[in-house]
């Protein structure tokens, strides 16, 4: 079905359940496509909060001594791998 499963997962983790496909596949075309843009918008608002805590974690890691940039993401990653 089209690729609104792969949306949903985006969106939301998990593969929608069987209610939720039935609604979907029951939904003419204006509603599927409203559908859709909501849900893109709700990826691209987590996408956008991903960037902005990334961008604040390596402000953050400047201000406690990384010194610059190249540093502080190399700081993220080796936290990341120990984490």
């Amino acid at each position: 079905m089209d690729n609104f499963s792969d949306m949903w997962k985006d969106a939301h983790g998990v593969r929608p359940c069987e209610w939720t496909m039935e609604s979907y596949s029951f939904m003419d075309k204006a509603e599927r496509l409203d559908w859709k843009v909501a849900l893109q918008q709700d990826i691209d608002a987590q996408l956008q909060a991903d960037s902005d805590a990334h961008d604040e974690a390596v402000i953050t890691c400047i201000k406690a001594g990384a010194g610059n940039m190249a540093t502080a993401e190399r700081w993220l990653r080796q936290a990341e791998r120990n984490f």
